[in-house]
């Protein structure tokens, strides 16, 4: 079988992701390590400065992704991973990009992209979960995106 995940066959079923990969430039690895790490997320309730299955916050959840699936270790604080990669210009997004939302005076939050407007998060309210960009609380707050690969 393919390496795609549960999550990534769901998604693609229900017509929220293209059936072809065209990730990062047509590597399909990248969306598939993001569905995977969903995958292994999925359920997982946020916690203010948790960084477990008991519990992670947005920042902790990227940070593990992107150091398990790309090798690449990122600061724990969104607001440190805010000032790394190239500024990307939302209409111009790719899997793997890094969005910020302003989710009160002082913080920020922090996604995946994951291509066809949708982003996985960790919401304070239902946990890790997968957004969509065209929904108003997040693209009222939407602030910037980051790329790092």
């Amino acid at each position: 079988m393919h390496a795609w995940s549960c999550a990534a066959l769901l998604l693609v079923a229900h017509g929220l992701l293209p059936s072809k990969a065209m990730a990062n430039d047509g590597n399909p690895n990248v969306e598939e390590a993001i569905l995977e790490h969903y995958d292994e997320w999925r359920g997982t309730r946020h916690k203010l400065g948790g960084t477990s299955h008991a519990g992670v916050d947005c920042s902790s959840f990227i940070q593990k992704l992107y150091e398990k699936h790309f090798g690449i270790e990122l600061p724990r604080s969104s607001r440190e991973q805010m000032q790394l990669g190239t500024t990307v210009d939302k209409s111009n997004l790719r899997t793997g990009d890094l969005l910020f939302f302003r989710t009160g005076p002082t913080l920020k939050h922090v996604a995946v992209y994951i291509g066809n407007n949708r982003f996985l998060h960790v919401s304070t309210r239902r946990g890790v979960m997968l957004s969509d960009l065209d929904e108003s609380y997040w693209r009222k707050r939407f602030l910037k995106a980051q790329r790092l690969m």
